[in-house]
């Protein structure tokens, strides 16, 4: 006597309810991914100023390699791109962070893309200048520069 199914309401409810998911999805992703690459660059920047401070506390020279891909230097298989803080006398690896894969890779203030495996321009001396240099996270069409002035000043370039 009764019918089983669904009524007309209830399949434009589920459809309506999907088409709405579906819609808002890649802007909660875009959101999220540039909330994680404005936390990244200020990560890195953290990890910039700690090895300034380490090498006038230790009295030694310490670089910083960015590495534009994974892989490189590790297996470690976790597609993230990689940087590291290592002395420059003995080349022993001090610290090290990942960035998540989509940022894309450039140097200097009139962003030139990194094609090579790594960026090592930025060196902090003993005496807390530094070599300069200027790493470039770009996600979509923003680029966020990470600035490294002679005197060893590491700030965000607008």
């Amino acid at each position: 006597m009764f019918n089983k199914g669904y009524t007309l309401i209830e399949l434009l409810a589920v459809i309506s309810i999907i088409s709405i998911v579906v819609v808002v999805s890649p802007v909660t992703r875009n959101i999220y991914r540039t909330a994680e690459t404005i936390i990244t660059v200020r990560n890195i920047m953290m990890d910039m100023r700690w090895a300034r401070y380490k090498a006038i506390d230790d009295n030694i020279n310490i670089k910083v390699k960015v590495y534009r891909s994974d892989n490189i230097y590790q297996k470690d298989k976790n597609f993230k791109s990689d940087y590291i803080i290592y002395k420059e006398k003995d080349n022993k690896l001090i610290k090290k962070g990942t960035f998540p894969g989509y940022l894309i890779l450039y140097k200097n203030l009139n962003e030139t893309r990194i094609t090579a495996d790594y960026y090592d321009r930025i060196e902090f001396k003993a005496d807390g200048t530094a070599l300069h240099g200027t790493i470039g996270l770009k996600y979509g069409t923003k680029i966020y520069k990470i600035v490294v002035s002679q005197l060893g000043r590491v700030r965000l370039a607008k």
